[in-house]
């Protein structure tokens, strides 16, 4: 499949794990996958400079398996030359696509010009565009926001896009300005589809695949992000409510996944917090919460899931 006929061709509607720094690495895609193996999903998202002056430390943040795919790397900057260097390390990785952070509302990088704050500089953002589509085979997709402060940009930017070669473009429906507690705004991106000739994702306050088939109307699919954090199961056609012990294999494989990726110490430190999302929901969550953050080995978290799993069934206090 061509990379200009990706997207198009993809199987519809297009459920998405969404790019998200600090959790979709290539541990929390296996287990979604695992969950829906019909799913898209995104790395975190990597820096196009990082990846021209420090190939090799900066690559390891993209590692993925087999079982991940269709896997998308996304990349973020403002420089068309390290733009290039990227997409030509990423296609020889193996990736599937190629995917530019035009949206990222963080205050580090939209200050450094990169993220959301290329809205506000469309003749750059489209000619990074054009030099990733002319140095890859692959196919090139963009992800953004409604906008700045609104979306009366919206239209002219994503066919502006297009024309500059975007195979896919995935609108977080909120402005820059917007905080996440606001409602998403979903109404203006079925307005554009019907503007677009290549494939449009929505993406913002999904709870759960029930969700956005609801939401979806005339988009071709959608991405889903927070809601999937500490419960992948978001993504389950079959079961998106499993019981804590229907959830214990994938949690532990989570745990197994993350340290055999980035070895004990780090891997250990970094499933904490998906631990503890995990367990938000029981009886005595706190008490457990307080074991979760210390874990410092595989075998101590596999411990101590078996104790709650142990402690759950006999409705045993934790003590």
């Amino acid at each position: 499949m061509s990379g200009s006929s990706f997207w198009k061709e993809f199987p519809k509607p297009i459920v998405a794990l969404a790019p998200m720094e600090g959790y979709s690495d290539s541990a929390f895609r296996q287990v979604c996958k695992s969950v829906n193996p019909s799913i898209v999903t995104y790395t975190e998202f990597t820096s196009a400079d990082g990846l021209h002056h420090s190939p090799d430390r900066v690559r390891k943040k993209l590692q993925f398996k087999p079982t991940e795919s269709p896997v998308i790397a996304q990349i973020f900057g403002k420089h068309p030359e390290t733009f290039v260097s990227a997409a030509k390390l990423i296609e020889d990785m193996g990736f599937s696509g190629i995917d530019l952070n035009m949206g990222c509302p963080a205050k580090k990088v939209v200050k450094s010009e990169h993220g959301v704050a290329l809205r506000k500089n469309h003749d750059l953002a489209f000619k990074l565009i054009e030099s990733v589509v002319k140095a890859t085979a692959l196919p090139v997709s963009v992800k953004s926001r409604l906008g700045w402060e609104d979306s009366s940009d919206l239209e002219a930017f994503c066919l502006g896009a297009e024309s500059a070669g975007a195979s896919m473009i995935a609108i977080h429906a909120r402005t820059y300005t917007q905080p996440y507690k606001v409602a998403a705004q979903w109404s203006p991106l079925y307005q554009l589809k019907d503007k677009l000739s290549i494939p449009l994702l929505g993406n913002g306050g999904l709870s759960g695949l029930a969700d956005g088939y609801s939401k979806i109307e005339n988009l071709d699919g959608f991405l889903i992000g927070q809601a999937a954090m500490g419960n992948p199961w978001v993504f389950s056609e079959s079961n998106p409510s499993p019981n804590f012990h229907e959830k214990i294999p994938i949690i532990k494989a989570h745990a197994q996944y993350l340290i055999e990726d980035k070895g004990e110490p780090v891997g250990c430190r970094e499933i904490r917090k998906h631990l503890v999302t995990y367990c938000k929901l029981i009886p005595n969550a706190r008490q457990w919460r307080s074991e979760l953050v210390h874990v410092e080995s595989l075998d101590a978290i596999q411990s101590i899931l078996d104790r709650m799993a142990l402690t759950l069934s006999q409705s045993l206090p934790i003590d």
